[in-house]
């Protein structure tokens, strides 16, 4: 018994200290992105095509601190990432440790590609779509904080969401993961996936919530393919169909 809680003990200490470590590195980025948060700026009002509005003097302010933040969350993840793969994966598994360098170099590449997608496909068309809804005797006045948070939050929850097939490779690894998981869920993925849209989607409209939900849905099977390829790889019979 005394073991076990020294265990614990042990666990959370490690666990602080990384903690730590990414908090320290969290604000040191978010100082550094700070000064280049006008550049930034600049490469998200490309997508809106016209000038950002302020409606209080600190507004400004906060809109470059918010972004600020947002990307220095994003250049925080590959370290967050390795402390977890580090402190709570490989002493559960630790024939898993010369993976570390491929997982996060895949992980970081899935999640810019998420990314990615966000910013030259999806934010286009959703930005159009909702800035299109102008008239002649109706101009839309686009708050800088507002527009931050719907581009960071879109841009982020994609990045993430593409992180899905590599946690569906591993759980498979594990065991914990079968083809017929997906086969025969499919129809609550559609579900699911419908409700993360609408949860992560800053704006109410459908539109941007469908835009949100076809990618959620496409790494949905692309994960069901992912976890096939390893249960053939690992000698598994494919499970019989669910007749209901």
């Amino acid at each position: 018994m005394n073991n076990r809680v020294t265990t614990i003990i042990a666990e959370v200490e490690k666990a602080r200290k990384g903690i730590a470590v990414c908090a320290v590195l969290f604000l040191a980025l978010t100082f550094l992105c700070f000064s280049f948060s006008e550049r930034l700026l600049l490469v998200l009002v490309r997508l809106l095509g016209k000038k950002l509005v302020s409606y209080s003097p600190e507004e400004g302010f906060i809109a470059l601190a918010s972004l600020s933040l947002y990307c220095s969350f994003v250049l925080t993840l590959p370290a967050a990432g390795y402390l977890l793969w580090r402190r709570l994966i490989l002493p559960r598994v630790p024939a898993w440790r010369p993976w570390a360098g491929p997982v996060i170099v895949v992980a970081t590449a899935l999640f810019a590609c998420g990314m990615l997608l966000g910013y030259f496909v999806i934010l286009p068309a959703g930005i159009g779509f909702l800035v299109g809804f102008e008239t002649r005797d109706f101009r839309a006045l686009i708050s800088a904080k507002k527009f931050i948070s719907f581009c960071g939050m879109m841009l982020i929850a994609l990045g993430l969401s593409f992180e899905a097939p590599l946690l569906a490779f591993f759980l498979a690894k594990l065991g914990w993961l079968k083809p017929a998981f997906f086969r025969n869920r499919w129809r609550h993925a559609i579900l699911i996936c419908t409700v993360l849209a609408a949860v992560i989607t800053p704006t109410p409209d459908v539109y941007n919530m469908s835009l949100m939900v076809m990618p959620l849905l496409g790494l949905y099977f692309v994960s069901f393919l992912v976890v096939q390829v390893v249960a053939l790889g690992k000698g598994d019979a494919p499970a019989p169909e669910n007749s209901e």
